[in-house]
């Protein structure tokens, strides 16, 4: 397939692009330091993407709301955020690195401010005695009890200035522009959308108003030729996303209609914006704006890019749209820029897996793109629990200042147990350094646990990685990389053969002792995947213990496959504890029957998951399943909201009392155990205890149960190091 339409030169205002492609903001946490200056490693890491290709590169979020937003700082006014605000020139530092170093490679550059997080702020400061703000009175989103106070007329007013300052900061460090994050229930997004600005008085009362002074603002410190996009939420879509009842509860049946959004949109056109980088969705909805990898290609672009594009081309308005939201595969880029849904396509993750997509695709090498498998493990989960963007498929990204490919000068034979995610990366990186390897796989195909995860059709993302995976190892054997299939290695036969040996030989399945449970039907979760979840004509109604993200993925696929009646159990208190918020929301969304992958209410489940948290199996008969539930457990669906890190206390998380529970007999016909399983580390020891090779390591699950970030990072660590 030829891209052409990818390939094309486009402009924004007065600032030629060399393609229509643009690379997403995603926020560039703790990639500064502690008073917000750029690093080497934010440095590195957009001109990693600006080498691969990309037409026009977005910083992550910049808030310029410091001291009116707490949210936005920490102790001593540090800050987990770059900073390019205020007349600091020691904060100024990096930002001229940054801009020069993406230019050497003939693209641009913006900047993304933001006017701060308001309710969507973490609620520690509140906890630490500061007032929390936001444009009216609005519960705090991680813990609903803390109330936002509205911003004052004078304050909104200081961070429309503050905008001006930042974005002239912006150019003379160098950059072509701002973008201005208005979307996804952001402050901004707060202050211009009714969810959240119910004020009566005042300027701001008028919804439009604080985005329209932001706009005029920066073009009248920068000129009418310093260009701005302005990253919107064309609708939340809060009342598809709960339903009427909750809609109101929640919400006050308030939110941006699409043609308020487009409306919107004009205004602030007349008022100076160049461009829309255009979604849908806010925090209470975190899977629109971030879509998981269970949502099919493009769910919303002709609804929302495709819309405004239409809608601009009727009022004669000369501006640019950028589509957003699962473009990752070129064809489907192709196809949106074909079928003029939009001037632009946007990739996030996408050149977080892969930052010489650009180049790839341009040089007909498709199938070698490392595509993003949708987990955001590493690009959201990782910052959320301290850390900085990173890619589970790609572990060179944040780390690009220090993770460099080096020949060796001393080339070792290399052993590698397991061709799982871990396995592969190992030896793909070993072997590139100039080692002698070999990679012994004791079935008949590569990659591990994530061939039965893309067995269910909400992974295919992570079956698009699995055949790149596999291609990228056909290509290394061709050029002398050993792969050995259909051989379960025991210690003997690594005996003084290899100077490494490593271990990545994954997880042995947790099946407890159950009263009961050789009485009816069962299968452990990973085996019936790896048996393309083949069930008998007699099966309706199927239980599956343990709620985590393998269990959830798996009941969901079951129902909207093959249609049978789904029943969840977890002892947890919460269903998906740990996993991404946005993966975690859109999960239970479909599984309580409110969406699908297609983004449609249509294609919804007609029969919801029932899930019992707060539980226990006690026992089975025949075709039921015996279980005590506590009496005071949450309810694990509506509405959904995402769950604090274990670090973070919160003091109104009300105890259940463990002898408040009831017995419950659910009717099954089929019950799957999906309940983790334990490191398969017996020859790693083996191999230890008998010092069968100088070097002896263990990744993955083999050394402990995990997520695939943990096992690519481990196996390209060691790759580097031997």
């Amino acid at each position: 397939m030829e891209y052409n339409k990818i390939f094309e030169p486009g402009n924004i205002g007065k600032l030629n692009l060399k393609n229509r492609i643009v690379m997403a903001p995603m926020g560039n946490i703790n990639m500064a330091d502690p008073i917000g200056r750029p690093t080497q490693k934010m440095i590195d890491y957009f001109v990693e993407r600006a080498k691969g290709g990309t037409g026009l590169l977005i910083t992550g979020l910049v808030p310029i709301s410091q001291g009116i937003d707490p949210t936005t700082e920490e102790d001593n006014e540090t800050t987990y955020f770059p900073r390019i605000d205020g007349s600091s020139r020691t904060r100024m530092s990096g930002w001229r690195d940054l801009a020069s170093g993406v230019h050497s490679y003939d693209a641009k550059i913006l900047v993304q401010l933001t006017a701060g997080l308001g309710r969507v702020g973490s609620p520690e400061p509140a906890l630490k005695g500061k007032i929390l703000k936001s444009a009216s009175t609005n519960k705090n989103f991680y813990v609903p009890v803390l109330p936002h106070i509205p911003l004052s007329d004078r304050a909104i007013n200081k961070i429309v200035k503050s905008f001006g300052q930042a974005a002239a900061n912006a150019k003379i460090s160098g950059f072509d522009g701002i973008q201005l994050h208005g979307h996804e229930g952001y402050l901004m997004d707060q202050l211009t959308s009714a969810p959240w600005n119910r004020r009566r008085i005042g300027r701001y009362k008028n919804k439009f108003q604080f985005g329209i002074d932001v706009v005029r603002e920066i073009k009248r410190r920068c000129g009418e030729n310093f260009p701005i996009i302005y990253r919107i939420d064309l609708t939340q879509g809060l009342q598809e996303s709960y339903g009427d009842e909750v809609f109101k509860k929640n919400f006050k049946g308030m939110e941006r209609t699409i043609e308020e959004g487009l409306e919107f949109c004009k205004a602030l056109a007349n008022a100076g914006v160049d461009a829309f980088d255009v979604d849908k969705g806010c925090y209470d909805n975190w899977f629109f704006p971030h879509p998981p990898a269970y949502f099919d290609d493009m769910p919303y672009v002709e609804e929302i890019a495709g819309r405004l594009k239409e809608y601009f081309k009727k009022e004669n308005i000369d501006k640019r749209v950028i589509a957003v939201g699962k473009l990752g595969k070129p064809e489907i880029a192709e196809k949106v820029l074909e079928n003029d849904l939009a001037d632009f396509v946007m990739l996030g993750r996408p050149l977080l897996a892969d930052p010489y997509w650009p180049q790839k695709v341009r040089e007909g090498r498709v199938k070698e793109i490392i595509h993003c498998m949708g987990d955001q493990e590493g690009c959201i989960q990782s910052f959320i629990l301290g850390g900085h963007p990173c890619c589970t498929a790609n572990p060179y990204t944040g780390f690009e200042d220090t993770k460099k490919l080096m020949k060796t000068d001393k080339p070792k034979k290399v052993a590698i147990i397991g061709a799982g995610p871990g396995g592969c990366e190992l030896a793909k990186t070993a072997f590139l350094r100039g080692h002698d390897v070999t990679l012994f796989e004791k079935t008949d195909k590569l990659g591990g646990q994530y061939i039965p995860g893309s067995n269910m059709k909400i992974k295919h993302d992570l079956s698009r990685l699995l055949e790149n995976t596999r291609y990228t190892m056909e290509l290394l054997q061709q050029k002398g990389l050993k792969i050995e299939y259909n051989i379960e290695v025991k210690e003997k036969d690594l005996k003084d053969k290899f100077n490494v040996i490593v271990c990545a030989n994954g997880i042995i399945p947790f099946i407890p002792k159950m009263n009961g449970l050789d009485e009816i039907r069962h299968v452990e979760a990973r085996d019936f995947l790896n048996k393309n979840m083949e069930l008998e004509s007699d099966i309706k109604k199927v239980t599956v213990v343990g709620g985590g993200v393998v269990g959830c993925e798996l009941a969901y696929s079951l129902a909207y496959e093959k249609g049978v009646e789904v029943t969840v159990v977890e002892m947890l208190p919460d269903l998906m504890s740990g996993v991404v918020h946005a993966n975690r929301s859109m999960l239970l969304w479909m599984m309580m029957g409110k969406g699908s992958p297609s983004g449609k209410k249509a294609d919804a489940l007609k029969i919801p998951i029932k899930a019992y948290v707060s539980s226990k199996v006690i026992g089975f008969n025949k075709n039921q399943v015996i279980i005590t539930a506590n009496k005071g457990r949450k309810n694990p669906y509506e509405p959904w909201i995402t769950l604090t890190p274990d670090n973070i206390h919160v003091p109104f998380q009300k105890k259940l009392d463990p002898n408040n529970v009831e017995e419950i007999k659910i009717d099954t016909d089929l019950v799957i155990l999906s309940m983790g399983g334990k490191a398969n580390s017996n020859l790693y020891f083996e191999l230890l205890k008998e010092k069968t090779a100088k070097e002896i390591y263990c990744i993955g699950d083999a050394r402990e149960p995990g997520r695939g970030w943990e096992a690519v990072t481990a196996a390209n660590d060691i790759a580097r190091f031997i």
